[in-house]
Protein backbone atom coordinates (compact mmCIF):
# COMPACT_ATOMS: atom_id res chain seq x y z
CA UNK A 1 0.00 0.00 0.00
CA UNK A 2 2.97 2.26 0.69
CA UNK A 3 4.55 1.51 -2.60
CA UNK A 4 1.33 2.36 -4.33
CA UNK A 5 0.99 5.67 -2.71
CA UNK A 6 4.19 6.88 -3.86
CA UNK A 7 3.74 6.14 -7.15
CA UNK A 8 0.46 7.78 -7.12
CA UNK A 9 2.31 10.64 -5.74
CA UNK A 10 5.04 10.48 -8.27
CA UNK A 11 2.72 10.39 -11.37
CA UNK A 12 0.95 13.29 -9.13
CA UNK A 13 4.05 14.93 -9.36
CA UNK A 14 5.23 14.49 -13.32
CA UNK A 15 1.54 15.21 -14.18
CA UNK A 16 2.02 18.82 -12.35
CA UNK A 17 5.34 19.44 -13.86
CA UNK A 18 3.85 18.76 -17.35
CA UNK A 19 1.11 21.08 -17.08
CA UNK A 20 3.33 24.27 -16.11
CA UNK A 21 5.51 23.50 -18.79
CA UNK A 22 2.64 23.46 -21.17
CA UNK A 23 1.35 26.47 -19.63
CA UNK A 24 4.84 28.79 -19.77
CA UNK A 25 4.98 31.44 -22.24
CA UNK A 26 7.30 31.41 -25.42
CA UNK A 27 10.47 33.20 -25.63
CA UNK A 28 10.71 36.32 -27.83
CA UNK A 29 12.86 34.01 -30.04
CA UNK A 30 10.62 31.39 -30.54
CA UNK A 31 7.09 33.60 -31.03
CA UNK A 32 9.39 35.36 -33.64
CA UNK A 33 9.92 32.79 -36.02
CA UNK A 34 6.12 32.45 -36.13
CA UNK A 35 5.33 35.85 -36.14
CA UNK A 36 2.94 37.31 -38.95
CA UNK A 37 5.06 40.22 -40.89
CA UNK A 38 2.46 41.49 -43.33
CA UNK A 39 0.97 40.63 -46.87
CA UNK A 40 1.74 40.39 -50.41
CA UNK A 41 -0.23 42.11 -53.17
CA UNK A 42 0.52 40.92 -56.68
CA UNK A 43 -0.71 40.75 -60.06
CA UNK A 44 1.63 38.06 -61.52
CA UNK A 45 3.36 34.89 -59.79
CA UNK A 46 4.38 34.63 -56.20
CA UNK A 47 5.37 31.91 -54.07
CA UNK A 48 5.98 31.59 -50.57
CA UNK A 49 8.14 28.82 -49.59
CA UNK A 50 7.51 26.57 -52.30
CA UNK A 51 3.42 27.32 -52.59
CA UNK A 52 1.94 29.72 -54.87
CA UNK A 53 1.02 32.85 -52.97
CA UNK A 54 -1.93 34.91 -54.42
CA UNK A 55 -2.84 38.59 -53.66
CA UNK A 56 -3.50 39.11 -50.36
CA UNK A 57 -1.42 36.21 -48.20
CA UNK A 58 0.10 36.76 -45.14
CA UNK A 59 3.98 35.97 -44.95
CA UNK A 60 5.37 35.15 -41.25
CA UNK A 61 9.00 36.01 -40.19
CA UNK A 62 11.50 33.25 -41.84
CA UNK A 63 9.40 33.19 -45.23
CA UNK A 64 11.24 33.26 -48.50
CA UNK A 65 9.19 34.89 -50.94
CA UNK A 66 10.01 34.66 -54.69
CA UNK A 67 8.56 36.57 -57.47
CA UNK A 68 8.78 36.56 -61.32
CA UNK A 69 6.20 39.41 -61.77
CA UNK A 70 6.33 42.32 -59.56
CA UNK A 71 4.75 41.97 -56.05
CA UNK A 72 4.10 44.43 -53.00
CA UNK A 73 5.52 43.31 -49.51
CA UNK A 74 3.41 45.13 -46.85
CA UNK A 75 4.74 45.51 -43.72
CA UNK A 76 2.48 45.33 -40.66
CA UNK A 77 4.30 49.02 -39.74
CA UNK A 78 3.93 50.60 -43.05
CA UNK A 79 7.05 49.89 -44.93
CA UNK A 80 6.63 48.74 -48.26
CA UNK A 81 8.92 46.52 -50.31
CA UNK A 82 8.51 46.17 -54.28
CA UNK A 83 10.41 42.86 -55.96
CA UNK A 84 10.80 42.33 -59.17
CA UNK A 85 12.10 38.64 -60.38
CA UNK A 86 13.34 38.25 -56.93
CA UNK A 87 14.28 36.31 -54.07
CA UNK A 88 14.18 37.44 -50.27
CA UNK A 89 13.62 36.37 -47.07
CA UNK A 90 11.95 38.44 -44.58
CA UNK A 91 12.45 38.42 -40.73
CA UNK A 92 12.41 40.03 -37.24
CA UNK A 93 15.60 40.54 -34.55
CA UNK A 94 13.68 42.59 -32.14
CA UNK A 95 12.30 45.28 -33.78
CA UNK A 96 14.52 45.18 -36.90
CA UNK A 97 13.29 44.00 -40.46
CA UNK A 98 15.76 41.89 -41.77
CA UNK A 99 15.28 41.18 -45.49
CA UNK A 100 18.20 38.45 -46.84
CA UNK A 101 18.63 38.60 -50.99
CA UNK A 102 21.05 37.77 -53.59
CA UNK A 103 18.71 38.08 -56.50
CA UNK A 104 16.18 40.59 -58.29
CA UNK A 105 15.42 44.32 -58.15
CA UNK A 106 13.54 45.29 -54.27
CA UNK A 107 12.04 49.49 -54.72
CA UNK A 108 11.47 50.18 -50.97
CA UNK A 109 9.75 52.72 -48.39
CA UNK A 110 10.62 51.96 -44.89
CA UNK A 111 9.29 54.30 -42.65
CA UNK A 112 10.70 56.61 -40.11
CA UNK A 113 10.94 54.83 -37.06
CA UNK A 114 11.67 51.38 -38.19
CA UNK A 115 14.68 50.01 -38.02
CA UNK A 116 16.07 47.77 -40.76
CA UNK A 117 18.75 45.27 -41.93
CA UNK A 118 19.62 44.61 -45.30
CA UNK A 119 22.00 41.24 -46.39
CA UNK A 120 22.35 41.42 -49.82
CA UNK A 121 25.07 39.14 -51.56
CA UNK A 122 28.65 40.44 -49.71
CA UNK A 123 27.05 43.45 -47.95
CA UNK A 124 25.19 44.05 -45.22
CA UNK A 125 23.17 47.59 -45.33
CA UNK A 126 22.03 49.06 -41.44
CA UNK A 127 20.32 52.12 -40.92
CA UNK A 128 18.40 53.94 -37.87
CA UNK A 129 15.08 54.92 -36.88
CA UNK A 130 15.68 58.58 -37.51
CA UNK A 131 14.70 59.09 -41.15
CA UNK A 132 12.66 57.07 -43.87
CA UNK A 133 14.49 55.61 -46.45
CA UNK A 134 13.01 55.34 -50.15
CA UNK A 135 15.48 53.65 -52.83
CA UNK A 136 15.86 50.58 -54.94
CA UNK A 137 18.35 47.54 -54.53
CA UNK A 138 19.20 45.51 -57.45
CA UNK A 139 21.34 42.41 -57.05
CA UNK A 140 21.98 39.60 -58.70
CA UNK A 141 24.41 36.28 -58.17
CA UNK A 142 27.23 37.39 -60.36
CA UNK A 143 27.90 39.52 -57.50
CA UNK A 144 27.03 42.54 -58.93
CA UNK A 145 24.69 45.27 -56.88
CA UNK A 146 23.23 48.67 -57.35
CA UNK A 147 21.95 50.84 -54.40
CA UNK A 148 20.43 54.22 -55.10
CA UNK A 149 18.11 56.66 -52.68
CA UNK A 150 15.86 59.16 -52.99
CA UNK A 151 15.69 59.82 -48.97
CA UNK A 152 17.31 59.01 -46.24
CA UNK A 153 20.74 56.66 -45.68
CA UNK A 154 22.25 53.35 -45.07
CA UNK A 155 25.81 52.23 -44.28
CA UNK A 156 27.04 49.76 -46.27
CA UNK A 157 29.68 46.85 -44.73
CA UNK A 158 31.46 44.50 -46.96
CA UNK A 159 31.32 41.37 -44.90
CA UNK A 160 34.46 40.28 -46.24
CA UNK A 161 36.66 42.81 -45.96
CA UNK A 162 34.69 44.75 -42.92
CA UNK A 163 35.08 48.01 -44.59
CA UNK A 164 32.14 50.35 -44.58
CA UNK A 165 31.06 53.32 -46.79
CA UNK A 166 27.45 55.46 -46.37
CA UNK A 167 24.92 55.51 -49.21
CA UNK A 168 22.88 58.29 -49.74
CA UNK A 169 20.79 60.01 -52.02
CA UNK A 170 23.89 61.99 -53.61
CA UNK A 171 26.25 58.67 -53.32
CA UNK A 172 25.17 55.52 -54.74
CA UNK A 173 26.66 52.70 -54.19
CA UNK A 174 27.47 50.39 -57.05
CA UNK A 175 29.29 46.76 -57.18
CA UNK A 176 30.82 45.47 -60.06
CA UNK A 177 33.26 42.43 -61.03
CA UNK A 178 35.19 45.08 -63.47
CA UNK A 179 36.00 47.47 -60.18
CA UNK A 180 39.20 46.88 -58.51
CA UNK A 181 39.17 45.48 -55.19
CA UNK A 182 40.84 48.50 -53.73
CA UNK A 183 38.13 50.79 -54.50
CA UNK A 184 36.51 52.92 -52.17
CA UNK A 185 37.79 51.09 -49.77
CA UNK A 186 34.68 48.32 -49.58
CA UNK A 187 36.00 45.66 -51.37
CA UNK A 188 34.92 45.87 -55.38
CA UNK A 189 32.78 48.78 -54.95
CA UNK A 190 32.35 52.16 -55.48
CA UNK A 191 30.17 55.01 -55.05
CA UNK A 192 30.81 56.53 -58.15
CA UNK A 193 28.15 57.21 -60.41
CA UNK A 194 29.09 54.12 -63.20
CA UNK A 195 25.84 54.39 -65.45
CA UNK A 196 24.45 51.07 -64.20
CA UNK A 197 21.31 50.68 -62.92
CA UNK A 198 19.78 48.46 -59.95
CA UNK A 199 16.94 47.55 -62.84
CA UNK A 200 19.51 46.81 -64.92
CA UNK A 201 21.76 45.09 -62.12
CA UNK A 202 18.77 42.62 -61.56
CA UNK A 203 17.97 41.62 -65.62
CA UNK A 204 14.85 43.80 -64.87
CA UNK A 205 13.21 46.39 -67.39
CA UNK A 206 13.48 49.57 -65.82
CA UNK A 207 9.36 50.99 -66.46
CA UNK A 208 8.15 47.69 -64.87
CA UNK A 209 5.93 47.52 -61.88
CA UNK A 210 2.61 47.09 -60.46
CA UNK A 211 1.81 50.46 -61.60
CA UNK A 212 0.46 53.88 -59.89
CA UNK A 213 -0.39 51.95 -56.56
CA UNK A 214 3.44 50.93 -56.76
CA UNK A 215 3.90 54.34 -57.65
CA UNK A 216 2.59 55.91 -54.86
CA UNK A 217 3.78 53.99 -51.70
CA UNK A 218 6.95 54.52 -52.53
CA UNK A 219 6.84 57.93 -51.98
CA UNK A 220 7.94 59.30 -48.94
CA UNK A 221 4.66 61.32 -46.91
CA UNK A 222 5.23 64.85 -47.04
Amino acid sequence: MVYRSLRVRALSMVIALLTIVAGAPFSSAETAAGSPLGTIVTNGSVTVGNVSAPTGTTFFAGDKVTSTQPAMINFDGGSRIEMTKAAATFAREGKTIVVKTDQGLLRFNFKKGEDVRINAGKFQFTGGIGSGRVGELGVNRSGQLVMTLTEGSFVAMNAETGARTEVTTAKPLTVTNQVPAAAAGAGSATSASSGITAAIVAGVAGGVGLGVGIHESTKSPN
